[in-house]
């Protein structure tokens, strides 16, 4: 049974960590145990979406690229509760049109995320249900109430978790993990932003893993102006699908790669990219 907690649990952690939103993912840590996740991501859109979800061509030489670091650092408090800490640091090239003086660089530190994660029920420590109560605080300046390094305004969120082995009946091997989240920025324009993440995983040996997630996002705001920053836009939607692998190289250490594309989306950029990371447990 120890053997099966340690895997899930890297994977569960994997899962959300891995998507856009790097939170943990439902499963709790142990008491008095430490994780801590290094996550890197590259991000890159030339062309983009409009609102009724038909591409644009970008303007020739125009592109918007994120490079992204992001520390995630979990502490079990019991053998139910969790606190958790994400803090981001990114750095953006906007180019314009090509050129010099036509490229825009921002760089600093994100919106930091603290929160608690509690264990509703586990089902007989093969599957875990979860929830999740974070708040949201910008790390950054505003000029005029706005960033290129997010929207600016506090936030909270509440997120309902289920993840674990998948029953036998459907894959032998499997493993997978569903989230889905509300978030809102206390902000007149807010936005309210609501998304379901849901994952498979499935185990090559014991230490090479494949896993497949879908990230499905809406935020609603009364402002729908594009921006090809998706960091300061309000009013969008996509559909993302991710491919990653993972290899354990320790019990206490395991490395994960991934690549994505957006195939849909409103009012966002056709956007593609890749993460990697690793998950340390200390």
């Amino acid at each position: 049974m120890k053997r099966t907690f340690t895997f899930t649990f890297s994977w569960c952690l994997f899962f959300v960590l891995i998507s856009t939103f790097k939170t943990f993912a439902g499963f709790p840590i142990g008491k008095y145990r430490n994780v801590v996740v290094p996550t890197f991501s590259y991000y890159r859109q030339t062309d983009r979406f409009d609102i009724s979800g038909n591409i644009i061509k970008g303007k020739p030489g125009a592109s918007f690229t994120s490079f992204s670091a992001n520390l995630y650092i979990g502490y079990g408090i019991s053998r139910r509760l969790d606190i958790i800490a994400t803090v981001p640091y990114l750095y953006q090239v906007n180019k314009l049109a090509p050129g010099p003086g036509n490229t825009l660089i921002n760089q600093g530190a994100g919106d930091l995320l603290v929160g608690l994660s509690y264990n509703l029920i586990n089902f007989n420590y093969i599957r875990y249900l979860s929830v999740q109560v974070s708040g949201i605080a910008p790390l950054y300046k505003t000029n005029g109430g706005e960033s290129a390094l997010g929207l600016g305004n506090y936030g909270s969120e509440v997120k309902l978790m289920y993840c674990g082995n998948l029953p036998k009946a459907i894959f032998d091997k499997g493993y997978f993990n569903t989230e889905l989240a509300y978030r809102r920025y206390f902000n007149a324009q807010g936005p309210d932003q609501v998304s379901f993440t849901g994952t498979f995983g499935y185990p090559l040996n014991k230490h090479n893993q494949l896993s497949l997630d879908i990230l499905l996002f809406r935020s609603f705001s009364s402002n729908k102006e594009f921006n090809n920053n998706f960091y300061a836009e309000r009013d969008y939607a996509f559909f993302k699908p991710q491919l990653n692998y993972g290899h354990q190289f320790t019990r206490r250490f395991t490395m994960f790669v991934g690549g994505f594309y957006v195939p849909f989306g409103l009012n966002t950029g056709v956007g593609y990219g890749g993460t990697a990371l690793a998950v340390i447990k200390l």
